[in-house]
């Protein structure tokens, strides 16, 4: 393993600017992976994120040419590199997006750890992610709870489950392929190992299920591991109770060829076979007018009554994950198995310290329902209330 190439006093680089396109106006960070600036992109006005890694001439290539095949992967949760820029003396610069909000480690140390729900968004969401990397033959190579970003963003939708009160917020994956200007190797089964010991460590009230699924993702035998990202999601989702389905390629079905009529000898054969479809949906048609009235209602009973019985799954994912849940007055917990029905049914989430909800709930689907509840604020005592007036008064 090979160090990155000093790039001396980072902070002295504030208010320069470099390859003529960005102004670094903030250092946020220096590490092993160089230095990360807050960035202005002097033609656009755009504000952006831009690291500079100090490297050896060998370490360029590979690096380059990861950045370049991330930059293809289209995926929500992937925050790839929008410009790279060699500088002079062996110095690498990459532009990302300029985020906000906060990385899972200070969310962590700020609020404690994530509730269930919060943790399986986080885990989704960085599976969905680090597969969309696997897939391509790509890394992340150096996945911790400071490149799992939660990125704040304008949504005209009710709070999600890690807003906590204050907007909107997706999770994004940081630093992908980075491990190359330290001349590492990583694997997928890394990658795994990495994301599961983040969630093991950060969120709160794991159920044994869950628990021993992650374990297994980080057992010292690569070969005892999920075979991939989408093996380990599905097999927590069944640990939760929830229907695991994979994704299913849809068949492709080649076009049928009719011969053509252009030549006199296919008329023949063609007429035939008309010939003889009439002929057979003739003996179908009589055949089906002949059946009674009774049996027709009959079918129609039985279908009726197999519809009705078909039951819906209602996942509820809360925040906070102690929340209690009551439907149409009686105590109940996620997930909801009720019949499938046009008819709403109230539903009330409650936890102490917290506004409840009350909503209404249609049970005529399968879907995941995330509820965030608003903490309430403490009233002020009403001595301190009368004081102010008071002095108001004078």
């Amino acid at each position: 393993m090979t160090q990155p190439t000093s790039l001396g006093n980072v902070q002295a680089l504030v208010g320069s600017t470099q390859g003529n396109t960005y102004t670094l106006e903030r250092l946020i960070h220096e590490g092993g992976r160089g230095a990360l600036f807050e960035a202005k992109q002097i033609r656009l006005g755009s504000r952006c994120a831009v690291r500079l890694l100090g490297l050896e001439q060998g370490q360029r290539k590979p690096l380059l040419g990861a950045l370049s095949q991330q930059a293809q992967v289209h995926h929500p949760g992937l925050i790839s590199a929008i410009d790279t820029m060699l500088l002079g003396d062996d110095r690498l610069l990459i532009a990302t997006p300029l985020l906000g909000g906060q990385d899972l480690a200070a969310r962590v140390a700020g609020q404690g750890k994530l509730s269930l729900a919060e943790g399986l968004l986080v885990l989704r969401a960085t599976a969905g992610a680090l597969y969309a990397l696997h897939q391509r033959g790509l890394c992340h190579g150096g996945l911790h709870a400071r490149n799992i970003f939660l990125a704040r963003f304008e949504d005209v939708a009710v709070d999600g489950v890690l807003g906590n009160g204050q907007g909107n917020q997706r999770v994004c994956l940081l630093d992908a392929g980075l491990y190359l200007a330290r001349g590492q190797q990583a694997t997928p089964a890394d990658d795994q190992a990495a994301l599961s010991k983040i969630i093991s460590e950060t969120v709160s009230d794991i159920p044994p299920p869950l628990a021993a699924i992650l374990a297994q993702a980080q057992h010292p035998t690569v070969s005892r591991r999920f075979p991939s990202l989408q093996a380990l999601w599905l097999a927590a989702e069944s640990a939760q109770g929830r229907k695991a389905v994979a994704a299913q390629q849809t068949a492709l079905v080649g076009a049928l060829r009719l011969p053509t009529v252009d030549a006199k000898s296919s008329r023949w054969p063609m007429l035939l076979a008309a010939g003889s479809f009439l002929v057979l949906a003739a003996v179908i048609a009589a055949v089906g007018l002949r059946k009674s009235q009774a049996a027709t209602d009959e079918v129609r009973v039985v279908a009726k009554a197999s519809v009705a019985a078909e039951q819906v799954t209602i996942v509820l994912e809360l925040s906070p994950g102690h929340a209690s849940v009551s439907l149409d007055g009686k105590p109940t917990q996620s997930p909801l198995r009720l019949n499938r029905s046009e008819q709403a049914m109230q539903l009330l989430i409650e936890a102490d310290g917290y506004q409840s909800v009350s909503s209404r709930l249609i049970p005529d689907r399968d879907r995941t329902v995330h509820i965030s509840l608003a903490k309430v604020q403490p009233q002020e005592p009403v001595e301190t209330t009368k004081k102010r007036k008071s002095s108001r008064k004078k």
